[in-house]
């Protein structure tokens, strides 16, 4: 190429590039940002002053911005409402709320400064649903839709209720849009020290940096995060995006903003998550230790080449994915156990060294279950007909080869009613006499309570299960399991039987993963 056909080539490349950046700058821009922090019960220092930092750094990018602070249902209501309009008139559109958020059944809500909650059924009814922003957007059809949650925060209900899940769902919103999370799926985030909290702090210094894409903007939040939280809180985004978005085409023109540059992160990271709490983890076939009793493992010194990931645990068949690393990048991998049918024969090592050496095979146990139900009106209904919990523990511990032997072949129940009362040399007698090694103990707890909030026929229907297994030689308790449910209904049956079978699974497999670990 001749330095005059090169010339002319640079000169149609810059009047392109400027155009381009034309284009960008007529598109209209409009955001709405709420600061929720003046909660009665369980208030935050930081949103108010975010939300309005937030909408000043974004007006400085070009979006008329509308910020509204401390509101309760009915204005956000209001302002989501009217947002929903402007976006119809616009191209691009961004939500920013910082203040409490909470799921429940895998919904996100966001939690007004006014909210008054006292059990997990009122939280659909007194706060706002964060899938309503993301169908306003999927109705206006814009180019670009960008949803920021800094709403991640601790339970603000624990004063009412304390089993409720952690953090927010992953939320899928329509093609064209971006959802940012403080924090992974799951997790809690860290409120600020200083005048914003520490994502809202990072995001701020991010989006003034001229010419980043939307994804690398939310990488170097990414990473400024996971740096001073040592990898506790892991920022996270969802994108459907099907093009480039640039926050700051020509730098903001108030003020020089400091450039903060991506921690030096040689190495890959990667956060595994698997359904199996305390799962163990293998990376490359070395084991790097189990997964948390949320089911999550943060690994931060791995080399940055493919990686084959495997997680297992006793009762489920072990499952292998390969991922490719990144240098300084967080990955997420998530693996889904399956039960294993404990009459296949498993090859592997791994799974013959749990069955043989940690799971019990062969071993005989008695089984305990108090069940205690209590329905409004409707007690005897209820005794009558609800599941037969004995039943489903015995089904449970089947893929665990521990056999229990028939109270009533063996003799009376009254031995085992209250087992706890009894002596560790009269276990030992029982133990002996009829040649077993182990005594199970269920308890079960279901009730019905009114909601009082709303005038409606539902109840709230809670369900409790308590589960541990004792070495009758020893009075030792080799492990314990818990697990709930809290559903508000019309009817107390069906509520329990769509629950009971997943509710005793979960809690024995969280004792044995208790025992099978030893």
């Amino acid at each position: 190429m001749t330095k005059k056909a090169l010339k002319k080539y640079c000169l149609l490349l810059i009047l392109f590039l400027l155009q381009t950046n034309n284009i960008w700058a007529a598109q209209k821009r409009v955001a709405l940002v709420i600061g929720n922090g003046s909660y009665q019960y369980s208030p935050l220092s930081n949103p108010v002053n975010d939300a309005q930092d937030m909408g000043k750094t974004l007006k400085s990018l070009g979006f008329e911005v509308e910020v509204y602070l401390n509101l309760s249902r009915k204005k956000m209501r209001e302002k989501i409402r009217q947002f929903g309009e402007r976006l119809k008139k616009t191209d691009i559109g961004l939500f920013y709320f910082a203040g409490h958020g909470v799921q429940i059944a895998g919904r996100n809500y966001l939690v007004p400064i006014s909210a008054d909650v006292h059990s997990a059924d009122e939280v659909q009814d007194e706060g706002i649903d964060a899938g309503s922003i993301l169908r306003k957007m999927e109705t206006a059809g814009n180019l670009v839709n960008i949803v920021i949650l800094d709403a991640c925060r601790n339970n603000p209900f624990a004063r009412s209720f304390r089993n409720l899940e952690q953090g927010l769902a992953r939320m899928d919103g329509p093609v064209g849009s971006f959802i940012a999370y403080a924090t992974a799926p799951g997790s809690v985030a860290a409120d600020g020290e200083g005048r914003n909290g520490l994502y809202t702090q990072h995001l701020l210094a991010a989006l003034r940096q001229p010419g980043l894409t939307i994804e690398q903007t939310f990488k170097r939040v990414r990473n400024g995060v996971i740096r001073d939280t040592a990898g506790r809180q892991i920022p996270w985004e969802s994108s459907s995006l099907t093009g480039e978005f640039i926050f700051a085409h020509g730098g903001i023109q108030e003020g020089k903003s400091s450039t903060i540059p991506p921690p030096d992160l040689p190495k890959g990271y990667l956060q595994v998550i698997s359904n199996v709490p305390n799962a163990e983890v293998r990376i490359n076939q070395v084991p790097r230790g189990k997964l948390d009793n949320s089911g999550v493992l943060n690994l931060s010194d791995l080399l940055a080449n493919e990686t084959e990931v495997v997680v297992l645990a006793p009762g489920y068949s072990q499952e292998k994915k390969k991922i490719k690393l990144i240098p300084g990048e967080w990955r997420q991998l998530e693996i889904t156990l399956k039960p294993s049918d404990v009459n296949d024969r498993v090859d592997t090592k791994v799974d013959s060294a749990f069955r043989s050496k940690q799971c019990l095979p062969g071993k005989r146990a008695v089984l305990s279950v108090y069940s205690e139900f209590s329905a409004l009106g409707q007690e005897s209904i209820i005794r009558t007909n609800a599941p037969k919990f004995t039943g489903l523990v015995d089904a449970a511990f089947k893929k665990y080869n521990l056999n229990f032997i028939d109270l009533n072949v063996v003799g009376s129940r009254r031995i085992y009613k209250k087992p706890g009362r009894q002596s560790l040399s009269n276990r030992r007698k029982i133990s002996e006499h009829f040649n077993v090694n182990y005594l199970v103990k269920a308890s079960v707890h279901i009730w019905e309570s009114p909601i009082k909030s709303v005038s409606t026929q539902m109840t709230t229907i809670h369900g409790d299960l308590n589960i541990s297994i004792i070495d009758l030689q020893t009075g030792a308790i080799l492990g314990s399991g818990d697990s709930g449910f809290l559903q508000a209904g019309l009817d107390i049956l069906s509520v329990v039987n769509r629950h009971a079978q997943k509710v005793v699974s979960g809690a024995v497999d969280q004792l044995m993963s208790q025992v099978c670990s030893k």
